[in-house]
């Protein structure tokens, strides 16, 4: 099982078989590698980074020894296996980049997890080598009444299944009481000759007017359609990018899956003149599932990027709540003056919020943060499902402005 080489399991798979392969491998339970891989997941997006590297360079089983990144994408089959690894590599960094500054824990667990891991688990399996002496080769200073020990017992399955097979083919060979014994001892056994046994095959019946099968075509599959599709993907995301982030248009959320459909769109279009590439149609249908997913009319999360409000009087305040998708987004309320009582709520899917409040008057702060940090002047704390409140009331006969605030993933700042 240790010569074996690595690959993602075909049975018992519960998303990709890696987990299921690395458990074959190591010859431990998969349950507790999925949970360990959630974990490392959260742990700064590891676990996420390596699963997609395994998905991407390790091959499932009977699928031979190339890397299923070839496979995925055919205008990387050119690359060598060092190229490839390498933007594996640069891949998993970037997801651990981007997903490890939305989640509350940072790396510094990961360390403790990978001590834990080698001296609980791998030097257990893996014991240290034994010495000259404990493998029965005497010490070079012991002299020639030194007792050699006993040789060492085999660690793996297959050490052990090969002392075994030694012991029983000793057992069952002849000895030839004849033979010089200053002889080898491959020398003291006659060679055996064997025979190449080759079956006859069957005769083939005559069919009459029988004529061979015209072997398919093998279609074409340009190498340079995949290239030309993920630059016009990329070149609408940066677009949409552009005009929320520079000009402050409010892009919808939907702009997004539909940008990457209409690229998806052409790209099938020209495959149908000059040959479509592995891939393409499942990643449209499953764009096209995501577009239409968004349609239906459920409520919406808000718009994405930066969105920075002011408020100066109580007539300004939105009377519903207000929903903003991701990014950072900054309320401004240190210029109003808080004449009546009302209630004004504000969510966050994913970002940071800011929140300033008035310079005077009573004011009461509900937030809470689903995954991120919080800070206020009510203290600092991060974490998982944070919830508080923040009461500053001046004069309890005046008017009191009520702000509900919710945070998704990221950061929440009260000043």
């Amino acid at each position: 099982m240790e010569l074996t080489p690595l690959r993602r399991a075909s049975s018992g798979a519960v998303l990709g078989g890696v987990c299921a392969g690395l458990a074959r491998r190591w010859q431990v339970d998969p349950t507790v590698l999925r949970i360990a891989m959630v974990l490392l997941a959260l742990l700064g997006g590891l676990g996420i980074a390596f699963y997609v590297g395994a998905l991407l360079l390790v091959p499932r089983d009977g699928q031979g020894n190339d890397f299923p990144l070839y496979r995925i994408f055919p205008f990387t089959r050119s690359w060598s296996p060092a190229a490839a690894i390498g933007a594996v590599v640069g891949l998993g960094v970037l997801i651990t980049v981007t997903v490890g500054s939305w989640l509350p824990f940072g790396l510094a667990p990961v360390v403790g997890l990978g001590f834990l891991w080698y001296f609980g688990f791998h030097r257990r399996r893996h014991p240290s080598r034994p010495d000259a002496t404990a493998s029965g080769t005497p010490a070079p200073d012991a002299g020639p009444a030194a007792v050699p020990a006993p040789p060492a017992e085999p660690q793996t399955d297959f050490e052990r299944a090969a002392a075994a097979w030694r012991e029983r083919v000793a057992q069952e060979r002849p000895i030839d009481t004849d033979a010089p014994t200053d002889l080898p001892p491959t020398a003291q056994y006659p060679a055996q000759q064997f025979a190449e046994y080759r079956p006859t095959p069957p005769p083939v019946p005559a069919v009459p007017n029988w004529t061979p099968p015209v072997p398919r075509a093998r279609r074409n599959r340009p190498k340079w359609l995949w290239p030309l599709v993920l630059c016009l993907v990329g070149g609408g995301l940066a677009t949409l990018a552009v005009l929320s982030v520079v000009f402050g248009i409010a892009v919808p959320a939907l702009a997004y899956p539909a940008t990457v459909l209409g690229a998806l769109g052409l790209g099938l279009l020209v495959a149908a003149f000059a040959g479509r590439p592995r891939g393409l149609l499942p990643l449209s249908i499953v764009a096209a599932v995501v577009t239409l997913a968004m349609l239906v009319p459920f409520p919406r999360p808000g718009k994405v990027g930066d969105e920075a409000v002011s408020y100066t009087t109580m007539a300004q305040l939105p009377s519903t709540e207000q929903n903003h998708g991701a990014g950072d987004v900054n309320i401004d309320l240190g210029g109003l003056t808080v004449t009546e009582t009302r209630q004004f709520q504000y969510s966050n899917g994913a970002g940071t919020l800011r929140l300033k409040l008035p310079a005077s008057g009573n004011v009461v702060v509900e937030w809470s943060v689903a995954a991120g940090d919080y800070t206020g002047p009510d203290g600092t704390r991060d974490g998982v499902d944070l919830k508080g409140s923040y009461r500053r009331i001046t004069d309890p006969a005046a008017p009191v402005l009520t702000v509900v605030l919710h945070a998704g993933v990221g950061e929440l700042t009260v000043t």
